[in-house]
């Protein structure tokens, strides 16, 4: 076996003990609202085979995660720790796959740092994992890793008939993300990030990049005269003009999460006004975020602002609408919380290089410190999920799908 497996496969089980670390403990946080909407139109399916293609969730359309997600609800029935228990060996995958993509551009050690982080669920994405509905921000993030992973090995292979193989695939893998969440039209970012500094030419990579720009127009258009609300959506000035302060407010959930909840008030009066100032402050927060993220853009290489240039293509798309509730909206910030991890683990080595031993220890327990309360927040939202997930509306519902079932 070659060291480039072994890496992977040890990259493999330490991503599958940091997921089973964060996340076990979802394993019993039942179904939620998203959740029952997508398990009554996957029964629907079972009388009606035409009920996949509509979307489930509009207005966009995500046919392949619908798909996946009738076929598993046909394999684990209506148990939810099995759908949670698939999530987690699929985040496993992703944070590998996630690895294997950075390896490259960021070397084997922040790959790894990177890799890990995102197994934890730095980002705080974990409704992701432990919620059946989000499947499909999962699927997609499979497809655009890989997809990335492809595209760079189009670009360095030597003889034209693997680089035609190996771009064919990489429009496949491309259209079928696009196919699982509308996120993954931004995958054409990251793609031209990692063609562009192995470009054997220019014409080539302007070839490639116009079959995957011909390719996401396709999807879009398809979207647009499928109707179901999307052109609606695309074509409101408002969406546009309110874009950047929804993105600025996601950018600075994925950041600082803690939120003021109407419905269970601290019991303290101080953190509950403080929890309240957080969350009338946050365009403020994301603002500066972003101030720092264009800083770090301006003085950085390429790396850096491959990554900055990911995370803030894919924070478009999960910013299109108006979130209902701030958590559901970080259950699907899966895509931009892996360059997100990218960047704190990039950091973090560059720093670690750049300061002397005592530095050290102080990075050591920052970074300590930051997954301690990172792991906190994640196991206070599963606990939250699971008190929603075993109340007495979800105890109804689930009876009216199992009396549907039957």
């Amino acid at each position: 076996m070659s060291l480039r497996f072994l890496a992977h496969l040890g990259m493999a089980f330490s991503a599958l003990f940091c997921t089973f670390f964060a996340f076990s403990g979802a394993t019993d946080s039942g179904f939620s609202a998203p959740d029952f909407v997508m398990l009554e139109h996957a029964l629907a399916t079972d009388t009606a085979v035409q009920s996949l293609t509509p979307p489930w969730i509009p207005p966009f359309e995500r046919p392949l995660s619908q798909l996946a997600f009738d076929f598993e609800l046909d394999a684990w029935g209506l148990r939810a720790s099995r759908f949670v228990l698939a999530h987690i060996f699929l985040h496993t995958i992703n944070a590998t796959l996630l690895f294997a993509l950075f390896r490259g551009p960021l070397g084997p050690q922040v790959a790894a740092g990177a890799a890990i982080l995102f197994a934890l669920g730095l980002g705080f994405f974990g409704e992701s994992v432990w919620r059946p509905a989000n499947l499909s921000i999962l699927l997609a993030t499979t497809f655009v890793l890989c997809t990335g992973i492809v595209a760079l090995r189009a670009q360095l292979e030597r003889t034209p008939r693997r680089r035609f193989i190996a771009t064919v695939l990489t429009a496949g893998l491309f259209f079928l993300s696009m196919l699982c969440h509308e996120a993954g039209v931004m995958g054409l970012v990251l793609l031209g990030g990692l063609m562009w500094p192995h470009r054997r030419s220019l014409s080539s990579v302007v070839r490639k990049l116009t079959l995957l720009v011909v390719l996401a127009a396709g999807a879009v258009i398809l979207q647009l005269l499928r109707g179901h609300g999307v052109a609606d959506l695309l074509l409101q000035a408002s969406t546009w003009v309110t874009l950047p302060v929804r993105a600025l407010h996601l950018l600075s959930l994925m950041v600082l999460p803690l939120a003021a909840d109407a419905a269970h008030p601290s019991p303290n009066v101080l953190v509950q006004r403080m929890l309240e100032l957080i969350h009338q402050t946050r365009p403020i927060t994301g603002l500066f975020v972003a101030g720092a993220a264009v800083l770090w853009f301006i003085k950085a290489g390429g790396a850096v602002r491959w990554l900055l240039s990911c995370l803030f293509a894919f924070l478009v798309p999960l910013s299109l609408r108006a979130p209902t509730e701030p958590r559901l909206q970080l259950g699907e910030a899966c895509l931009p919380a892996a360059f997100v991890c990218g960047l704190v683990a990039l950091g973090f080595y560059q720093l670690w290089h750049r300061v002397g031993r005592p530095l050290r220890i102080v990075l050591g327990v920052v970074l300590v410190a930051l997954l301690y309360g990172e792991l906190a927040v994640v196991r206070g939202f599963d606990a939250q999920a699971r008190t929603a997930g075993q109340s007495a509306d979800s105890a109804a519902r689930m009876q009216t799908l199992q009396a549907g079932g039957d």
